[in-house]
């Protein structure tokens, strides 16, 4: 199954208030990342714009945060750390190369980008958001007959595993009604029809908790993820039409970035093969005045 996460997970956690509801259900199961947590000003987190995500030739991460660290923990520090970075990767499927991926996004995030802030970097936390078929954990494959009290120096930054499948309905049902809405859709988006009484409180939620075009653009990316179930099932029930709302969403824009970044490169690629021209359009669909850009 095909599982057009990535404009999911930003339009929904790209909400600073989302983020934050996450870190703190995160924080319930590390206690390390609950110190941590306990240090920063809540009220500072705010997204990294695109363009910093954006790295030249190896993608970009799904999200990134920075939140300032609280002043009453430094007034002793010659060297206070002004901030603190968050990392968000999202996969569907078993990808033995996520931990070198979030090596690369952390340098190019907390340390090329931000290094007039900071002579060595940010100090970073990489979470794995996970919600494939199977058992997988990166990192007690990493950490594996490796000494307990060096495995947390293994990487450049503290990494924390989420598998949605681990969440439990009732935890579901204590999150505000977005993030609800999106661990339940990861959670179940494989057989949502064994779970269509929690869709149903879910949407009611929604409805009640968001304005009313936030709601219907939070119902449509449900509706997309969950590949048309939600509005065969309840279309009918709640008098909805979900449709693709007539303006850009917050995922729309996401995917549209994500599309454009993921073709330049496929670009850079087959130039860098000497593929004809012809060839590089039809496969990337880009302009052949964007594809000569491309080799400047």
């Amino acid at each position: 199954m095909n599982l057009p996460h990535d404009p999911f997970c930003r339009g929904v956690l790209a909400d600073v208030p989302t983020f934050l509801e996450f870190i703190r259900y995160l924080t319930t199961k590390d206690a390390e990342l609950n110190d941590l947590f306990n240090l920063l000003d809540q009220a500072s987190f705010r997204r990294m714009p695109g363009d910093y995500s954006d790295t030249e030739s190896k993608g970009y991460a799904d999200l990134a945060f920075l939140a300032n660290v609280k002043q009453d923990f430094q007034e002793d520090c010659s060297e206070p750390v002004q901030f603190v970075g968050f990392l968000v990767e999202h996969k569907s499927a078993r990808d033995n190369n996520v931990l070198e991926q979030l090596r690369r996004y952390n340098f190019h995030l907390m340390v090329q980008k931000l290094k007039d802030n900071v002579f060595r970097g940010i100090p970073s936390i990489a979470i794995i958001l996970y919600n494939g078929k199977e058992n997988w954990d990166p990192l007690k494959e990493l950490y594996a007959n490796k000494p307990k009290k060096l495995q947390r120096l293994m990487l450049p930054f503290q990494c924390i595993m989420l598998d949605v499948n681990n969440v439990s309905d009732e935890e579901l049902g204590g999150f505000n009604a977005r993030l609800a809405a999106f661990i339940g859709s990861l959670k179940y988006v494989r057989d949502p029809e064994s779970k269509r009484d929690l869709f149903k409180r879910i949407i009611e939620r929604v409805l009640e908790e968001l304005p009313k075009q936030e709601a219907l653009d939070l119902l449509h990316q449900m509706d997309v993820y969950l590949h048309g179930w939600l509005r065969k099932i309840f279309m009918e029930a709640y008098k909805m039409d979900f449709v693709r709302p007539n303006y850009k969403t917050i995922a729309d824009g996401f995917y549209e970035e994500g599309e454009k970044r993921r073709a330049e490169e496929t670009a850079r690629r087959m130039l860098a093969q000497n593929e004809p021209m012809e060839k590089i359009v039809s496969y990337t669909d880009l302009s052949k005045e964007q594809i000569e850009a491309l080799k400047k």
